[in-house]
């Protein structure tokens, strides 16, 4: 491998290492930094192909935990919102969930 192609190979895996970490970062809940993209990474090196894909599908995976995530939140904060407010005396003591 050329040292060209071995510089461009590096650039490209610390590029996918820094999606893999915000993947990571994102799905457990932790604050992902703002993305920046790359300067002068050149050409994907087609050695590093499978691994792209690869990531591009955990991205894929990791929107759809994120959007399930936020839909039961959404669901949880609609059913908070449903119970009724006022006064302690004004409330009911117990909630029928299941009714």
């Amino acid at each position: 491998m050329s040292p060209e192609n071995l510089e461009m190979t590096e650039k490209w895996s610390a590029i996918l290492d820094g999606f893999e970490r915000d993947i990571a970062l994102a799905v457990s809940g932790g604050d992902v930094p703002s993305w920046t993209p790359p300067v002068d990474a050149g050409p994907l090196p087609a050695s590093l192909a499978d691994r792209a894909r690869r990531v591009l599908d955990a991205q894929a995976d990791a929107v759809a935990i994120l959007n399930r995530a936020k839909h039961d939140a959404g669901t949880q904060l609609g059913a908070i919102d449903a119970v009724p407010s006022g006064s302690v005396s004004d409330r009911p003591l117990l909630l029928d969930v299941r009714g």
